[in-house]
């Protein structure tokens, strides 16, 4: 059986490696890969779980942790949503998806705000499923992937 729990210390090395090979499994799918792309996305990951574990949620069975969520600000905007390659297709992101926005609601706030590259077509899918809208298109620049990105705002109405 599946458990969204908060992260703790110890799942940090799970966070990085979960988030990397999510984020690696399906960026290069519509994204050039570029020299030394994975080792700085390894560190970006890194250091975000070793930053803001105790803002995000994991899906776990049995110890091992599945996927994940963050809150980075603790406010109405979801920064991650993770779920390894091995596991996607299976509910998990959506059962992350709908403790994140429990927890934004818990916190008092009406809405729920996130962002996803606009070409992660199945992500948008999983939002748009869940009640968040598509307010915004543009052109922003990415880190990890040191260009400019079409990325899509989202709002769901929690109320």
């Amino acid at each position: 059986m599946v458990v969204v729990r908060p992260a703790t210390q110890a799942d940090i090395a799970a966070l990085a490696a979960v988030g990397m090979r999510a984020w690696a499994s399906n960026i290069f799918s519509f994204e050039p890969e570029l020299p030394g792309m994975r080792a700085h996305v390894e560190r970006a990951y890194q250091a975000f779980a070793e930053e803001h574990f105790a803002r995000v949620l994991v899906a776990e069975v049995d110890g091992t942790i599945l996927g994940w969520g963050a809150r980075d600000k603790g406010d109405d905007y979801i920064s991650d949503m993770w779920v390894d390659p091995l596991y996607q297709g299976q509910g998990i992101g959506l059962l992350l998806l709908k403790a994140l926005k429990a927890d934004i609601a818990a916190a008092g706030y009406t809405t729920a705000r996130l962002e996803s590259h606009a070409r992660n077509a199945g992500a948008v899918r999983l939002y748009q499923r869940e009640g968040f809208e598509i307010v915004h298109q543009s052109l922003e620049w990415s880190e990890s992937l040191e260009r400019k990105i079409e990325k899509v705002k989202m709002l769901a109405n929690l109320a």
